[in-house]
Formats: structure tokens, sequence, C-alpha cells
């Protein structure tokens, strides 16, 4: 079942998870491109908020420093309107903590939930560096392994390859779905 609202990403989606199923993870059914968008602050102040909820044993502010877009999706699991409904809760703590390097840091940077089961998704990937004050990041899921385990089996920077030509479609924001 792939995604039937037509977003710029839906091919790089489908393809990220065509690459990795190829490399021997078939348990990698779905990728959730997003763009996001820096709202407000720096990275001290905004590291410092998702510090201090963290401390607090709170969902960091997300929302109130970045603004987060689907940009391309693909599963074999369930629709795009079915992985927005539940992205409250399958985009986990784990993930959402490193927002900050995702967006702040240069690619490639990857955050892993080891405790992701289910639909939740297990790591959040940025392939390729900022482009026009967006970072594009991938949402993954694979409930049955860890996305440090392709990382730890494949050792060469094939970044270039499993994105293809990710820069060129990250370059047309055409899509004004909020996620959240």
């Amino acid at each position: 079942m792939n995604s039937t609202t037509a977003m710029p990403a839906n091919s790089s989606a489908e393809r990220i998870v065509r690459h990795f199923q190829a490399a021997g993870f078939r348990g990698i059914t779905e990728a959730m491109v997003i763009r996001i968008r820096l709202k407000k602050a720096d990275r001290h102040e905004i590291e410092a908020a998702f510090e201090k909820a963290a401390d607090q044993d709170a969902m960091p502010p997300l929302l109130e420093y970045f603004e987060i877009r689907p940009y391309g999706f693909y599963s074999e699991q369930r629709s795009f309107a079915q992985a927005k409904a539940a992205v409250e809760t399958d985009f986990g703590v784990s993930l959402r903590r490193r927002l900050p390097a995702i967006y702040f840091d240069v690619a490639p940077v990857v955050a892993d939930d080891a405790l992701a089961t289910g639909t939740k998704y297990d790591a959040l990937v940025k392939f390729s560096d900022n482009m026009l004050d967006y970072a594009v990041a991938v949402l993954l899921n694979d409930p049955a392994s860890s996305f440090f385990e392709y990382l730890d089996s494949h050792r060469g920077n094939d970044w270039q390859k499993i994105i293809g030509e990710f820069e060129t479609v990250a370059a047309s924001f055409d899509e004004d779905v909020d996620l959240f």
C-alpha cells in the first residue's frame, strides 16, 4: 500500500525503502520524507529547551521551534492518512530529541530509536545538507531490527546511492500539509 497523496518526494521514499530491502533489510517497509524549517531561536536556545524537557521527562518542544511537514511517503503496510494520524505516537521521543542535530548538523546525521516497535519509526536520517533554510530527513520503520544494524553491516558511504536525485526533488517545495 503506497501513498495516494501526491507529494514531491514519494518516489524518493519508495527508492529508499527498496534500497534497504535490497541490502537485506526486508523489514524496512516505510519511509516518510519530512522537511524541517526553523521557526525561531538559535541552536543553543533550542538545545537548552530540549534538555530541560528531557530533565522533566517531557516531550521536546518541537512545534515551538520547528515546522515539520511531510514531503514524501511510501509504505507497504499503511496509507499516508494512517501514518499521518499516528505520527504523534510513531515519531517517538528518542527521535524527537535529536531534531536539533538533524536540523543544524552537516549530513549525514542518523538518529535511532532502538526501542521502537510496530509502526513506530526506528530511525530519522538526514542524507544531505540543508537547502533553502530547510532540512530534509527521512523517518524509517523496521519493526524487526535497528537501523544501526544496517550501518554496522554497510561501512561504506553509500548515501548518494540511497537517495539518488534527492537534492533535485527536495528543491521543489510545493506541498503545504502540516504533519502535526
